[in-house]
């Protein structure tokens, strides 16, 4: 990666809630596994980190976002 590309991703300014649903907040989610009181707890999350929808697996939220057509992205 070229430093002038570098330097450029490292210097966009932090986004807000209205700039992510500019982004595609209401097109966008995601899926994250917490351990709620011991139990694995899928949870669909729009763009903004809003939960959405707690289900007890992952093909239960993976519906969740086609019911609310959103499409999933993987986040790290």
């Amino acid at each position: 990666m070229s430093n002038s590309v570098q330097t450029e991703k490292n210097s966009l300014p932090p986004m807000t809630q209205n700039d992510l649903r500019k982004l595609g907040l209401e097109e966008v989610g995601y899926i994250k596994k917490y351990n709620l009181k011991g139990k694995p707890t899928w949870v669909l999350h729009a763009a903004d980190g809003t939960a959405l929808a707690v289900q007890d697996n992952a093909e239960a939220a993976r519906q969740s976002a086609q019911h609310q057509e959103l499409n999933l992205v993987s986040v790290h």
